[in-house]
């Protein structure tokens, strides 16, 4: 982790925010891109995991995997 990050809990909160909103604005485009209106059910199911699981992911590793709450 860079060394402004374990100094600066402040640029990480920023860095993840950040991190969360492109991830969530990218993953809507391409997936209202590649899915039709008449998809399953369960496609829907699929794409809100694709959009919200990384960035939990992400949440997880920066804060508690990488001891940014230390």
């Amino acid at each position: 982790m860079p060394k402004i990050f374990k100094q600066n809990k402040l640029a990480l909160l920023g860095a993840n925010i950040l991190i969360i909103m492109i991830w969530v604005s990218l993953s809507s485009v391409v997936m209202k891109l590649l899915i039709v209106d008449d998809a399953p059910f369960y496609i829907y199911k699929i794409k809100s995991l694709i959009k919200f699981v990384p960035p939990i992911w992400v949440t997880w590793f920066l804060w508690i995997k990488r001891g940014g709450l230390n």
